[in-house]
């Protein structure tokens, strides 16, 4: 385990089926969610995620420490509505560990993203995150921008 700055051990990254890992990282999922999420239940459902792996959609980058997983991010991978020709990867979730949360963690992961989508095919990458937080400002220094604003209420 990482506490503080200390320099970052050996963290493997790993492109797995998102399907095959949600019930294995059930805890990391929760606390996950009880962080960012909605103010509704979580119950993500394994069939979709699986539907989507099947046609190429869906993918996740775990960052494994040993045979611990301490931060993952998953993405889809779909045709632009507006047009068929541009595929645009966009992150699902991103989690890393807060004890792993000052390494490189976040990063290597937003980079091994990035590097499976545009070799899957997707020339666009749209994340969602909140504002203000250090991942938008990690997301800034990458070199994104701003194009939308998502708004939610119950109804």
């Amino acid at each position: 385990m990482v506490s503080g700055s200390q320099t970052l051990p050996s963290v493997e990254l790993r492109i797995v089926n998102p399907a095959e890992w949600i019930p294995r990282v059930r805890g990391l999922l929760a606390e996950n969610w009880a962080e960012t999420g909605f103010d509704f239940p979580f119950d993500p459902d394994v069939g979709a995620y699986q539907r989507l792996y099947d046609k190429g959609m869906v993918f996740a980058v775990g960052a494994f420490d040993g045979d611990a997983v301490v931060g993952y991010c998953s993405v889809t991978v779909a045709a632009h509505a507006h047009n068929p020709a541009v595929l645009v990867a966009g992150n699902d979730a991103l989690f890393v560990e807060p004890a792993w949360r000052n390494t490189m963690v976040a990063g290597k992961l937003v980079r091994a993203a990035e590097a499976e989508a545009s070799r899957r095919g997707a020339t666009r990458f749209t994340w969602h995150c909140r504002a203000g937080t250090p991942l938008a400002s990690m997301l800034a220094r990458r070199g994104y921008t701003p194009v939308d604003q998502v708004v939610m209420k119950e109804i």
